[in-house]
């Protein structure tokens, strides 16, 4: 059987009102890192990098383009070490609801964050939508 997040990049747990304490049984600290934000708050790039900067606790230095996320999440280990990182999305029906092409471009880059972690340090990254 499979750790959790391993499906897959995305974690879809509208339907069943997950909430906080949910996403602390499925992905129980220190063991997993949990960011949690607000979807209706992140409409578009701006707003991601604001959230995540402060949600994964990004160094200060933190560019705010796509390739200086990708290279914070990968350093993510050695920054909050852990099994496995989440970013939970509360309200995530609006999350960069306003750029189809921001959040393609986030899927991207979780994308490989998450291959380079598997690969290199055996964690998981996944994106839980609530």
């Amino acid at each position: 059987m499979p750790r959790p997040g391993e499906e897959g990049l995305f974690l879809d747990l509208r339907a069943g009102g997950t909430a906080a304490e949910g996403i602390e049984k499925l992905f129980p600290p220190p063991s997993y890192f949990t960011a949690y934000v607000d979807g209706a708050e992140i409409a578009d790039k701006a707003g991601l990098m604001d959230a995540l900067a402060a949600a994964f606790r990004f160094p200060s230095y933190f560019g705010k383009n796509w390739d200086a996320l990708l290279d914070c999440l990968r350093s993510l280990p050695g920054e909050i070490p852990a099994r496995g990182y989440v970013l939970a999305v509360r309200n995530s029906g609006s999350f960069l609801s306003s750029s189809p092409k921001d959040l393609e471009d986030f899927t991207g880059i979780a994308g490989e964050a998450r291959s380079f972690l598997k690969d290199k340090f055996k964690a998981v990254l996944v994106v839980v939508l609530l």
